[in-house]
């Protein structure tokens, strides 16, 4: 009788955990909703420290807004940024900034900064192809979110994009684009170095 009533004992006991286990993974569950006021905040933030140049304390509240809300578009661009700023990991830079485009294709800063990633990779022709592609849809999207940083005008995504064809030794378009970037800002370094490169 006794084995009895200690293996009934038992299987109340193991029941009894395995609901609680049960009623905390569902309400662990509940934690991960999305939070987008918490989510906007970091970003918000993370855009204060990266303008002030604290680059890794931008990462750090990109990552967090990630944390709260991972369909931030906002967020994947501002850490693809960062790791670009850091020279950390040109991988994770540019699929940060894949996956804010995959979020909102008509974010035009995370199209040039997916360009610069491809620019300075340049393992292959087809790294500068698709980094002139990126320039074009960056020239086609959200103006809104345009000239945040490191770039100041449509005049460096032309000169960035005549780079791109200069160096695929296309010259004829590398020249068009180049124009185009002198017409706008006559002073843009890059520009002004790329047409001393063409003129020899």
């Amino acid at each position: 009788m006794r084995p009895v009533k200690f293996k009934t004992i038992r299987s109340v006991v193991y029941a009894t955990l395995f609901t609680i286990c049960l009623l905390m993974l569902n309400g662990c569950s509940g934690d991960s909703e999305p939070n987008t006021s918490d989510a906007v905040n970091y970003t918000e933030q993370g855009w204060q420290f990266y303008a002030s140049g604290d680059h890794a304390q931008a990462l750090l509240s990109f990552e967090r807004a990630i944390n709260f809300d991972e369909t931030l578009a906002d967020a994947h661009n501002g850490i693809g940024w960062s790791h670009l700023s850091l020279s950390l990991n040109a991988p994770l830079a540019q699929e940060a900034f894949q996956n804010a485009i995959q979020l909102d294709n008509s974010n035009a800063d995370a199209w040039v900064g997916l360009a610069t990633v491809l620019y300075l990779r340049n393992k292959e022709a087809n790294d500068f192809i698709s980094a002139i592609r990126a320039i074009d849809n960056a020239l086609q999207g959200n103006a809104e979110y345009l000239f945040r940083h490191d770039y100041q005008s449509k005049a460096d995504l032309y000169a960035l994009k005549a780079a791109c064809y200069y160096y695929l030794g296309e010259h004829q378009p590398a020249t068009v684009e180049l124009n185009k970037a002198l017409q706008m800002d006559t002073t843009n370094r890059t520009a002004v170095t790329l047409q001393n490169l063409l003129a020899e």
